[in-house]
């Protein structure tokens, strides 16, 4: 990095790239100044009454200079975003601010008052790539991965190396307690259903052998320690989906129950059953859900991640029951809705 620029705005959803960023930012600062910076990082909601510019324009009072790091500016409200415009006009030469949105634009006014050459977009990682870079990230850590492991890994995880590398970890650590140092894809599976009390694998259990009352609650409390949040519960249930539909078509050429288990695919992979445990789930999946009724569900899960990702965090559990009554209780179909109560498309929430 050849300057320290006084203002940075790091957009895009790929949060790992843009970490690695932050370090070579805060190195730069640091080998300008001579000691490391203080850092200081706000969301739009704790700085409204201006404590975020206190810290930049006083900070010459308290240390040489300060890091300042303003997350989620795309849920900024205007009177911050003139804030900021107007302090990018004169900034302090002993604080340095870093804009970080997921989106891939700036408002426009920030656009005008920022140089270009401080100005960077974090792109997802191109699906060509992704098997790589997991192989990689695990060879660093000194574990080794098959490829079915690594296809259901990225099935299962957002395409974010931040937390495809966070997972992998964590797999690791697990796996560590039985001495192994590969992960194959029934590790994955057990990692998950072991390492939590409950998981998307424990809900879709519930869904095929329980109560809609006992969906609700699995979901409630995987909501409570679901670190990925809905997102990461919907590609979960939607990659089980896919396995069941697999295992349907297979019945349904009259392929018998181990076999239609055993040659079970995802999105053109292998994705066999391999626990006793679960071929009792999947059977009495298929005994609640027939097959054109699992195509049903897989394309509502897809509309419901659309929606998840596309509405605010706090409809996030509200979403997701909506979503389970209209698979369990209604196989996937939803279910018409009188035109009184209708609400309208583009209303603003």
């Amino acid at each position: 990095m050849s300057r320290v620029f006084p203002v940075y705005a790091l957009t895009g959803p790929e949060s790992g790239e843009k970490s690695a960023f932050l370090k070579e930012i805060r190195a730069a600062i640091t080998k300008e100044n001579g000691s490391e910076p203080d850092l200081h990082r706000f969301y739009p909601f704790e700085t409204l009454n201006g404590e975020m510019f206190e810290i930049l324009e006083n900070n010459a009072l308290f240390s040489d200079h300060a890091l300042v790091i303003l997350s989620q500016l795309e849920n900024a409200p205007a009177q911050l975003i003139n804030s900021v415009v107007e302090y990018c006009k004169k900034p302090s030469s002993s604080s340095t601010l870093v804009l970080i949105s997921s989106e891939f634009r700036l408002a426009k006014k920030l656009e005008t008052v920022i140089d270009k050459d401080a100005k960077r977009i974090f792109y997802e990682m191109f699906d060509s790539r992704k098997p790589q870079w997991v192989r990689k990230t695990c060879a660093s850590l000194a574990l080794s991965i098959d490829d079915d492991a690594t296809a259901l890994l990225l099935d299962l995880v957002e395409n974010d190396t931040a937390i495809l590398r966070m997972n992998i970890m964590m797999l690791g650590q697990f796996l560590a307690q039985s001495g192994k140092t590969h992960i194959s894809e029934a590790d994955i599976e057990s990692y998950i259903q072991h390492t939590r009390s409950e998981s998307a694998f424990s809900l879709f259990e519930s869904m095929a052998t329980n109560t809609y009352q006992h969906s609700l609650q699995t979901l409630s409390a995987l909501m409570a320690e679901e670190s990925g949040g809905g997102i990461a519960i919907i590609s979960i249930l939607l990659w089980i989906f896919r396995r069941l539909t697999s295992i349907a078509e297979n019945r349904e050429e009259g392929a018998s129950w181990e076999d239609a288990a055993k040659h079970a695919k995802v999105n053109g992979k292998k994705a066999p059953l391999t626990r006793k445990k679960d071929h009792e789930t999947y059977r009495q999946a298929l005994k609640r859900y027939s097959l054109p009724q699992c195509r049903q569900i897989i394309a509502l899960l897809s509309e419901y991640d659309i929606k998840v990702r596309e509405n605010p965090k706090e409809l996030e559990q509200t979403l997701l029951e909506m979503m389970l009554s209209t698979i369990i209780l209604h196989k996937g179909l939803k279910p018409e809705v009188p035109a009184f109560l209708e609400i309208a498309t583009d209303a603003v929430f």
